[in-house]
């Protein structure tokens, strides 16, 4: 019964993780746009100063930004949502619980998909935001983020042992 309330608690609690870094990014929209318009306009980029993929004009950038809060938007609830079908199930039998961790899954799955896909490949390396503060910053806390949303899911994903 604890591994099943820790499996929900820890898909919980990065799916509340993941909405509040969100709900921050839009309540500071300029500077969460400022952020994004940084790494993705390449003007910085004073070690690697050529570039396989284009720098985004200011325009586009909220586009991208909005990318980039709908990935967060989709995991965090996603992630609660599995959560929920995990509280739901705490109670059943081991298939009925096992069948429960599909929401919470996806939703930890997408956490990886947004902090590494979106932020490691195409920020990180596409954009090499590492070289610069704003990025370099961004690019660390995406790398804590893809983790732990990894660590969890194989966490999630482990079955319960008969003994």
């Amino acid at each position: 019964m604890i591994d099943r309330a820790l499996k929900l608690l820890f898909v919980a609690i990065f799916g509340l993780m993941a909405l509040l870094y969100v709900i921050h990014n839009i309540i500071n929209l300029d500077a969460a746009y400022g952020a994004v318009g940084y790494v993705l306009g390449l003007e910085n980029n004073a070690v690697f100063t050529n570039s396989l993929l284009p720098a985004i004009d200011t325009g586009a950038v909220p586009i991208f930004a909005w990318i980039i809060f709908l990935f967060e938007i989709a995991t965090g609830l996603i992630c609660l949502w599995g959560a929920w079908k995990l509280w739901s199930a705490r109670g059943s039998d081991a298939e009925g619980f096992e069948g429960a961790k599909g929401m919470a899954k996806l939703g930890l799955g997408l956490g990886v998909v947004t902090w590494f896909g979106l932020f490691g490949t195409f920020g990180g390396a596409g954009y090499q935001m590492w070289q610069h503060e704003i990025g370099a910053g961004s690019m660390g806390d995406a790398f804590k983020f893809s983790v732990w949303a990894l660590l969890v899911l194989l966490y999630v994903g482990q079955r319960e042992s008969a003994t």
